[in-house]
């Protein structure tokens, strides 16, 4: 009997394989950071020179590395007044410091972003760095729970209510999970930061932020 010549496929399988995963979208966590960004919101931003620009939030200005997928988790940002224009902050209408900013029945207002990307993207994570000065204390007034509206040319492809971060660390990010929604703009508005009476955290009587960034 004459010797069948043996197939090519499995040789084959392991590179077809590769090249399938390469070309699948969302195989790999690469880092989305917004083309723009809009501060919507009803309070006012803290009028102090250097915290009133949201684009200080998507630029980069005061990270310690040009983000990748892996370093986000571990790349710092610069305090507030490092240098201009590198983080964001309410102004405290409650009654400064030691108060709520989400205070029930206090005069905050709205605490709103939009935000537009260059193209649709499918977005897993969303890293917000750390608003602090090197406190004893992380900062209470960073970002704690936030609503997200989501779409394509609009923001009527969906909503996620009460996405809670994981907790602040000083110079650090924290995370919060946007499950793999696909769009090319969000409206963000903030639900809550970390007051808590000064006991874990330290503040609270605003909400700020230093960097935005997506995977």
């Amino acid at each position: 009997r004459m010797n069948q010549p043996s197939s090519p496929l499995p040789a084959l399988l392991p590179l077809a394989l590769g090249m399938l995963l390469a070309a699948t979208p969302g195989a790999r966590a690469d880092v989305v950071q917004p083309a723009s960004i809009t501060y919507t919101g009803t309070n006012p931003d803290a009028g102090i020179a250097g915290i009133t620009n949201p684009t200080g939030l998507i630029d980069g200005t005061g990270l310690s590395s040009a983000l990748t997928e892996e370093n986000i988790a571990t790349v710092t940002h610069d305090n507030p007044f490092a240098q201009a224009d590198n983080a964001w902050a309410t102004d405290d209408p409650n009654g400064g410091f030691g108060n709520d900013f989400f205070a029930s029945g206090g005069s905050q207002g709205t605490v709103v972003f939009e935000l537009q990307f260059a193209e649709t993207r499918e977005l897993d994570d969303f890293y917000v760095w750390s608003y602090d000065f090197d406190e004893a204390k992380p900062n209470a007034n960073n970002i704690k729970t936030i609503n997200v509206e989501y779409g394509i040319g609009d923001f009527l492809g969906g909503t996620l209510t009460d996405v809670s971060f994981t907790a602040p660390v000083n110079n650090l990010p924290a995370v919060a999970s946007l499950g793999g929604i696909s769009a090319d703009r969000l409206r963000i508005t903030v639900t809550d930061n970390w007051f808590d009476g000064n006991n874990l955290y330290q503040g609270g009587d605003r909400v700020a932020a230093a960097e935005f960034a997506f995977t």
